[in-house]
């Protein structure tokens, strides 16, 4: 049987590859930032994963009003990214990397047996959300990916509940797929953040935010089921117009039973968004049945 070794959330704000790449020239919080990237690196290449499932939401980049999928798993052979624009516009560096399409087809298939009907793609790009945390965690692309595509901008947005239980049920389905594979999840996303609106000012003149504390605070404690509850598209838009890209870090939550991490980092600044690391090196065995 499989097994699920380590469970990570980082941030993708896509401005950070081009503002890290100035070294010791980036303002300090920035090279605070560069060095949790660099303790999860080495943590996740500890771990000796041989599969990495990539859980973050499509910036609007491939998927609109016309065709929205809530949940989507990306099972071509290869996949690469970012689009033209994020390479133009933010510097994000290109990732190339294969994919683990057994695996993927395995959460499909199990997917819909326990009633998650996943959608599903042979054709896509990565956008910034996944090669932003791939070209930091694993830059020599030699890991294959399974990509989980995720709505977290364009309501209806599941509630928090409905992102934990997949990512319980995500590990579960791993650790019943029959090949001896060791399996890491990364969980991209963000904490308080607004995108495209007058609260983005408000963001720098109060870099931590009272929603963080709090939020950090129940994570650090493994005290989560009330967080769970309160991460509904409306309270998380209510903070931040961009803040419901937390819900990524929810399904991780769900990934680790709600325990508290075995690293937990946060960097909050007027030079970028609120930025979050943590990493869960010990990840509760949950093996279900396979359904058939």
């Amino acid at each position: 049987m499989s097994t699920v070794v380590q469970v990570l959330c980082v941030p993708h704000d896509p401005t950070l590859p081009r503002a890290l790449a100035r070294g010791a020239e980036a303002p300090e919080p920035l090279r605070r930032v560069a060095g949790h990237f660099d303790a999860l690196r080495a943590r996740l290449a500890e771990a000796r994963p041989d599969v990495l499932v990539v859980v973050s939401g499509d910036h609007f980049n491939q998927w609109f009003y016309n065709n929205m999928p809530t949940f989507s798993i990306g099972k071509a052979v290869r996949a690469s990214g970012p689009f033209p624009h994020e390479l133009e516009l933010f510097g994000v560096d290109s990732y190339d990397t294969a994919l683990e399409g057994d695996v993927a087809r395995h959460l499909l298939r199990q997917g819909l047996r326990r009633g998650i009907d996943f959608s599903y793609s042979d054709d896509f790009t990565l956008d910034h959300g996944f090669t932003v945390p791939l070209g930091f965690l694993r830059p020599e692309q030699d890991l294959p990916v399974v990509p989980i595509f995720t709505n977290v901008m364009a309501p209806p947005v599941p509630p928090g509940r409905r992102f934990y239980d997949l990512g319980a049920a995500v590990v579960e389905m791993i650790e019943a797929h029959p090949a001896d594979l060791r399996v890491a999840v990364i969980a991209s996303g963000h904490l308080s953040n607004a995108i495209g609106s007058p609260q983005m000012a408000a963001f720098t003149q109060q870099p931590d935010h009272p929603w963080d504390l709090s939020v950090w605070d129940r994570i650090t404690r493994g005290d989560t089921e009330s967080l769970v509850a309160e991460s509904t598209y409306e309270k998380l838009t209510a903070v931040g117009s961009g803040t419901p890209g937390f819900l990524d870090y929810v399904f991780a939550l769900g990934a680790v039973g709600g325990s508290a991490p075995d690293y937990a980092e946060k960097v909050a600044s007027t030079v970028a968004p609120s930025t979050g690391f943590l990493a869960w090196d010990t990840v509760p065995a949950r093996t279900a049945a396979v359904v058939r």
